[in-house]
């Protein structure tokens, strides 16, 4: 709470200088792909990444300083996943069996964003807190690792998108775009790294994983508090 109070003093003070704000709420969906970013199975051939289905869902608060510029707070649910299929034998022989082994973890993110709308478009950056709540990992070819203290269960991730405006009235609006997040620091933590996830095979030197997710996101966004001055007084009033 002390750390949020800084910021909303300062959310008043800019908003200020303009002539009107408001607050939106919003709810959001996004699917898409999960990435595990890590430089040894990127480049061993016989490991190798597959198309893994991850997911986001939740809901946002936006404060508008006008037309263009606006700050937003995000509260997510999110599943990661990443999917592998690997030669056992660290062979590139067809005739050697192929293995399928699966990562995933489920998290909930806070994420604090500058966006830009102008001309039905939008565009955002900033930052997130995740927070890991459970995970699992399964293998064709061996028992599944699913002990959430082989991952760091905090993470601190960038954030960036751009989409559009669909559709909506003058205070509701559906909109559409592509978020992307890369995590900053190695996702698995020393337990993790002692058994050489995510693959569980020895490489010459150690390589961090950093996921990436990319997904397609829906949102629905409804202004429901508008800041303005009081003509009769230089006080600010909230109107709903």
């Amino acid at each position: 709470m002390r750390k949020l109070l800084p910021l909303i003093t300062c959310i008043f003070i800019l908003s200020s200088s303009y002539c009107q704000t408001w607050f939106d709420l919003g709810l959001k969906g996004g699917f898409g792909t999960g990435i595990i970013m890590n430089n040894n199975i990127w480049d061993d051939p016989d490991y190798n990444h597959r198309l893994s289905p991850s997911y986001s869902f939740g809901g946002k608060i936006g404060f508008n300083f006008n037309d263009n510029h606006e700050i937003t707070l995000d509260i997510l649910f999110n599943k990661f996943q990443q999917d592998f299929l690997y030669n056992q034998f660290d062979s590139i022989s067809q005739s050697d069996p192929l293995y399928k082994s699966s990562l995933s973890y489920g998290s909930i993110s806070y994420l604090l964003l500058y966006r830009n709308n102008k001309d039905g478009r939008y565009s955002e950056i900033g930052t997130s807190i995740e927070s890991l709540i459970n995970s699992n990992r399964t293998d064709e070819n061996s028992q599944p690792v699913i002990d959430l203290a082989r991952f760091n269960k905090t993470q601190l991730n960038v954030v960036a998108g751009f989409g559009a405006y669909l559709l909506g009235s003058e205070n509701f609006g559906i909109t559409t775009g592509i978020r992307i997040s890369y995590g900053i620091k190695d996702i698995f933590s020393e337990n993790g790294k002692s058994i050489n996830l995510p693959s569980l095979k020895q490489y010459n030197t150690y390589s961090a994983s950093h996921p990436l997710s990319i997904l397609f996101v829906l949102e629905a966004n409804f202004d429901f508090a508008y800041v303005a001055k009081a003509q009769c007084s230089r006080r600010k009033l909230i109107l709903f």
